[in-house]
């Protein structure tokens, strides 16, 4: 879980939105719902704990974040505060049911001990509309102290009743230049650094991931390996056996960068930040056998992949194909 404990911890492109919101907590003006949207991984998870714990923090005053240290940032942290309840699915991908949504509402209906009892619903367009219709009464008539924060990269996706009854916040995505510096922070290797923010895709909280915790970086060197059997064009067998070693949620969408890389490296000659963690003869060589044609198909298929990626579909079958749409011309 990410936590906060000085306003310090922040990245500098959430400050403006952080003391914003911090303020407006402080003096009781914020709204039942807030919905915070925002590309994937720009640190909205970030935020909104850090906004939770800072109101709930027993020393934390004026725009100050929490103090990470009292009983109510302890227990916080540990995810047994009794005034905050987290609403995800049971399973990533999939989604958020009616069931789950009538657990939040009932938990915000209970009289707390603060004046606060908040409900973290990420991500929000995971809700079934089912689900989303149950927690319309909440933010119609909502319970004293009753808040609800909702997270979402696509909130076109939620009901506009839904939309309509929260105050939306826009989560800025920070520029390459803000991100990379920022991301110095975590390793001395500007070389490390650039090759953890193209891996993550531009994601300034998965980059940080793949520099701290080596599983992370372990997951990105095995989606490298099978995308450089992509490349290579293997055979069916040894492309398929490649990515079946990764996890479809992180590979499939660098395929799709990859498709990219490819296709700008054709137009400009140049590859891009993604292409760059290849070889440049390996990436060129498949670029011209495949086309600039083929590429837009294959790219194209890769948005369906993704769509799929979540699905319990038969592993071996999904990965060969791919490999074989690689493979055709």
């Amino acid at each position: 879980m990410d936590t906060v404990t000085t306003t310090e911890a922040i990245p500098p492109w959430l400050r403006a939105p952080w003391e914003s919101l911090i303020r407006r907590g402080r003096d009781g003006r914020l709204p039942t719902g807030l919905l915070l949207h925002g590309a994937t991984g720009v640190g909205k998870a970030l935020l909104s704990r850090a906004l939770v714990q800072a109101l709930l923090c027993q020393r934390a005053t004026g725009a100050e974040a929490a103090c990470g240290e009292c009983n109510a940032c302890r227990s916080f942290v540990g995810g047994v505060h009794p005034e905050v309840l987290g609403l995800e699915p049971e399973e990533a991908g999939k989604e958020i049911l009616i069931a789950a949504a009538r657990e939040a509402t009932d938990f915000l209906s209970l009289s707390g001990s603060g004046n606060l009892r908040c409900v973290l619903i990420r991500p929000a367009d995971a809700m079934n509309t089912n689900a989303a219709n149950a927690l319309l009464k909440t933010l119609e008539e909502p319970p004293p102290g009753a808040m609800l924060i909702l997270e979402a990269a696509q909130p076109a996706r939620l009901p506009a009743t839904i939309r309509s009854r929260c105050q939306i916040v826009e989560i800025p995505t920070p520029g390459a230049t803000d991100a990379t510096q920022w991301l110095l922070g975590f390793a001395d290797d500007a070389r490390a650094v650039d090759e953890a923010y193209a891996a993550s895709l531009g994601r300034p909280l998965a980059a940080r991931e793949i520099l701290t915790d080596p599983e992370r970086m372990a997951r990105w060197e095995q989606d490298r390996e099978a995308l450089s059997t992509l490349l290579g064009g293997q055979g069916i067998s040894v492309m398929a056996g490649s990515m079946q070693r990764s996890l479809p949620e992180s590979l499939i969408p660098r395929i799709q960068a990859l498709l990219i890389a490819a296709q700008r490296l054709l137009v400009s000659g140049e590859p891009d930040a993604f292409g760059r963690q290849f070889p440049r003869d390996q990436l060129e060589g498949f670029a011209r056998r495949t086309g600039s044609r083929r590429l837009a198909q294959l790219s194209a298929q890769a948005l369906v992949w993704q769509r799929q990626a979540t699905r319990q579909l038969n592993p071996q079958l999904r990965m060969e194909d791919i490999a074989r749409s690689f493979l055709r011309r």
